[in-house]
C-alpha cells in the first residue's frame, strides 16, 4: 500500500518531467511589420518574436501579398532554426540573403530532419557569406529546389556539403542552382554530382570569371546548363556530362578538355551558342559532344566549335540546324539525321572527317552539306539523302571546297535531252554538286544507287553518270563501278575540273536502252505510247497503276504465262509478292493492297521467259 501511494503522489510530477524532453516545434512566419528587411527584428515575425533554433521558418505571402526580401545579420552572428521554407505565392518573387557582411563559420544552420531548407518557385536563397573559406551555410539533410526556384552561391566559402545534399526528387529537375562567386576563378564540386538547372555566372566579378572541375566520376544535370557571358568553364574529367536539356552559352569559353582526359557530353535536347562564345579544348584528349535525345533537336551555334572536338548524332528522330554551323575535327553518324538548309549550312571544315554507315538510311545529312580543304584526298563520302534514303556521293581524287545536296524527285522532269553517249536517265534522284572556283575544284563523282529502280539497268559497264549542261544530260562516264545491279551500289565518273559559279546537277544513267521504270501515268494508253517509244518488246511489259491507290495493274503479254509480281518500297526493300496468270494481250490486274504505307514504291515482274520493265507509282 505504500508504494501505490506513493506512486499516485509522484505520477504528474513524472508527466510534467516528460513534458520537459519532447521538443517543442513552432512555425514562425514573415509578417514584415517593422518594415526594415532584418531577419533579427522581432516585430517582423508572427508574435514579435524571432525564429528560434527549434522552429520551422516560412518566408510567403500569407501577411505580404508582394516581392520581398529578408537579410540575416552580418558580423559574426550566427543563426540556427530547424528548417526553413521560401514559398512565393504565384508570380511573385522572396529572397533570403545572407550577407557579406557576415563572417561566421556556420553564419545559417538549419539542423532538421528530411528538408532542411525548400525553395519553392519564385524563391531565392543567396548565400554572399564574406567568409574566404569554410562552411558558412550548414544544411543537415536535404536541400530541396522546386522548378522556378534558385540558390545563388554568391560566395568563396565552401560548397561541397550543400550541393552533395541537393534533392532529386520529382519537381526539383528545373530547380536552379547558380554559382556567381565573387573571386577571378574558383573550383566548383562536379564529380558524382546531381544538378537541376545549373547556371554559371560572372556578374559578381563584373563579367570575367573562370570556373573549373576535375573528376573521374559523371556529372548530371537534369534539366539546362547555362554559360553566362564572360565565363570560362574548365573541365578535366575522365567520364560523361549528361545534360537533360539544353547546353545554353551566353558567351565565353567552354573548355571540354584542359589534360589528356576525354570527357563525353551527352546533350537531351538544345544546343544554343551566342555569337561570342567559343567551345574548344586545350588538351591532349579528344573530347566528344553527343547528341542524345529522343525528340528532335536543334542546334543554333553562332559562335565557334575548334580544336579535336568530336560531333555525335546519336538521336533517331535527328537534329535540325538553325544557324550555319562549322565542325572542326569529326562528325559521327551514328543514329539520326541532320537537318541543313542553304541558310542554315553544315560546314566540315579543313581537317575534319566524318564516320557513317554508307549502308545505312538511318544516318544522313538531309539537306546541303560542305567540306573544304580537299587536297587530293582519295575519297571523301558525303552521306546525304531524303525523305528517309541516303543516296550518298563520294568525291575521289578531290581538290578544293565542295557543297553537295541530294533531292529526291525526277531529273527527266528538269530535262529529258539527252547527248552523245547517254540513252536515258534515272527518274529517281539526282544530285547538285557545287565546286568552288576561287580555290580551283577538281573531283571524279562517285554516285550511289539502291534498288532495282535505279535507272542504270543491269549492266553496270553501261551505266554512265550524266551531268545537266544547257538543258542537255551529257555523258560523264564510268571509270569504275561497285556494288549489284538492282540492289546497291555506286558508278564512278571522269575528272570532273570545270564548275560554274552556281550548283551543277549530277545523276545516273545508261549508254543504252534499259529495263527501267517509266513515268507514271493514270491513262494506259499513254504508258503503252511511252512503251513504244523505248521500244520494249520483252515478254510482258508494264504499263500503268489504274488510280492513285494502286489498285489495278495494266499491261501487255506476248503469250499466256505465269508472272510473279515483286513489289519494292523507295529503299529497295521486296514489300509485297504476288503470283498471278497473265493472259495474251492486254490485261487489268487487281493488286489490292490496302494494307500498304504511303509512299513510293516500284513493281516489276519475272515470267519464265525473263523479267518485265519496271514501273513506278506513288501510293
Amino acid at each position: 500500500m505504500p508504494t501505490k501511494t506513493l506512486l499516485l503522489t509522484l505520477q504528474p510530477l513524472l508527466y510534467l518531467l516528460l513534458l520537459m524532453y519532447v521538443p517543442s516545434f513552432a512555425q514562425r512566419r514573415w509578417d514584415g511589420e517593422a518594415g526594415n528587411g532584418q531577419w533579427m527584428t522581432a516585430q517582423n515575425w508572427t508574435g514579435d518574436v524571432t525564429p528560434a533554433i527549434s522552429d520551422d521558418v516560412i518566408l510567403d505571402n500569407t501577411f505580404i501579398t508582394g516581392a520581398y526580401t529578408v537579410t540575416l545579420p552580418g558580423g559574426s552572428s550566427s543563426v540556427q532554426v530547424r528548417s526553413i521554407a521560401i514559398t512565393p505565392a504565384s508570380g511573385n518573387t522572396i529572397e533570403l540573403i545572407l550577407p557579406a557582411a557576415n563572417t561566421a563559420i556556420p553564419a545559417f544552420t538549419m539542423s532538421g530532419a528530411t528538408y532542411g531548407m525548400v525553395i519553392g518557385n519564385g524563391g531565392i536563397f543567396r548565400n554572399a557569406s564574406g567568409a574566404d573559406n569554410g562552411l558558412p551555410v550548414s544544411i543537415a539533410d536535404s536541400l530541396r529546389i522546386q522548378n522556378g526556384g534558385r540558390y545563388i552561391q554568391n560566395s568563396a566559402g565552401s560548397h561541397a556539403a550543400i550541393v552533395a545534399v541537393l534533392s532529386k526528387a520529382p519537381g526539383t529537375e528545373e530547380g536552379i542552382f547558380e554559382f556567381d562567386i565573387p573571386t577571378a576563378s574558383s573550383t566548383l564540386s562536379l564529380s558524382g554530382r546531381t544538378y537541376g538547372k545549373l547556371v554559371l555566372s560572372a556578374n559578381a566579378m563584373n563579367g570575367t570569371v573562370t570556373y573549373s572541375g576535375s573528376g573521374i566520376n559523371t556529372i548530371t544535370v537534369r534539366s539546362d546548363l547555362l554559360a553566362g557571358t564572360g565565363v570560362t568553364f574548365s573541365l578535366n574529367f575522365a567520364d560523361t556530362l549528361f545534360i537533360g536539356r539544353d547546353l545554353i552559352q551566353e558567351g565565353g569559353t567552354i573548355n571540354l578538355g584542359n589534360t589528356a582526359r576525354t570527357l563525353v557530353t551527352v546533350i537531351g535536347r538544345h544546343l544554343v551558342q551566342a555569337a561570342t562564345a567559343l567551345i574548344c579544348e586545350t588538351g591532349t584528349g579528344f573530347p566528344e559532344i553527343v547528341f542524345g535525345g529522343n525528340v528532335n533537336q536543334h542546334i543554333d551555334c553562332k559562335g565557334i566549335i575548334k580544336d579535336s572536338i568530336a560531333v555525335k548524332m546519336n538521336n533517331a528522330s535527328g537534329a535540325t540546324l538553325m544557324a550555319p554551323w562549322s565542325l572542326p575535327y569529326l562528325l559521327n553518324l551514328a543514329n539520326g539525321k541532320i537537318i541543313t538548309s542553304t541558310g542554315n549550312l553544315l560546314k566540315l571544315l579543313p581537317g575534319c572527317g566524318m564516320v557513317v554507315d554508307s549502308l545505312s538510311n538511318k544516318s544522313y545529312i538531309d539537306g546541303p552539306l560542305r567540306k573544304e580543304g580537299l587536297s587530293a584526298t582519295s575519297h571523301f563520302l558525303f552521306p546525304v539523302g531524303k525523305e528517309g534514303v541516303m543516296r550518298w556521293l563520294a568525291l575521289k581524287n578531290g581538290n578544293g571546297h565542295f557543297n553537295v545536296e541530294f533531292f529526291n524527285s525526277n531529273p527527266q522532269q528538269i530535262s529529258n535531252t539527252y547527248g552523245s553517249g547517254i540513252n536515258q536517265i534515272s527518274p529517281v534522284g539526282y544530285w547538285t554538286v557545287q565546286g568552288e572556283t576561287s580555290t580551283p575544284a577538281s573531283a571524279s563523282l562517285e554516285l550511289s544507287f539502291n534498288g532495282p529502280n535505279s535507272g542504270v539497268g543491269t549492266n553496270l559497264t553501261t551505266a554512265r553518270v550524266a551531268k545537266l549542261d544547257n538543258n542537255v544530260w551529257l555523258n560523264y562516264g564510268n571509270t569504275g563501278f561497285t556494288g549489284t545491279a538492282g540492289s546497291r551500289g555506286s558508278v564512278v565518273s571522269n575528272n570532273v575540273t570545270s564548275w560554274s559559279s552556281a550548283p551543277e546537277l549530277f545523276t545516273l544513267g545508261s549508254s543504252v536502252p534499259v529495263e527501267g521504270p517509266l513515268t507514271v501515268s493514270n491513262n494506259p494508253m499513254a504508258a503503252n505510247r511511252n512503251n513504244a517509244v523505248n521500244d520494249n518488246t520483252g515478254p510482258l511489259q508494264l504499263l500503268a497503276i489504274s488510280n492513285s491507290n494502286a489498285q489495278l495493274l495494266s499491261c501487255r503479254a506476248s503469250q499466256k504465262t505465269q508472272a510473279k509480281l515483286c513489289i519494292v518500297d523507295n529503299n529497295g526493300r521486296i514489300v509485297k509478292v504476288i503470283n498471278r496468270s497473265i493472259e495474251r494481250g492486254l490485261n487489268h490486274l487487281p493488286l489490292a493492297l490496302p494494307g500498304l504505307p504511303s509512299g513510293i514504291y516500284s513493281i516489276y515482274a519475272f515470267t519464265p521467259k525473263g523479267p518485265s520493265n519496271i514501273l513506278r507509282f506513288v501510293k
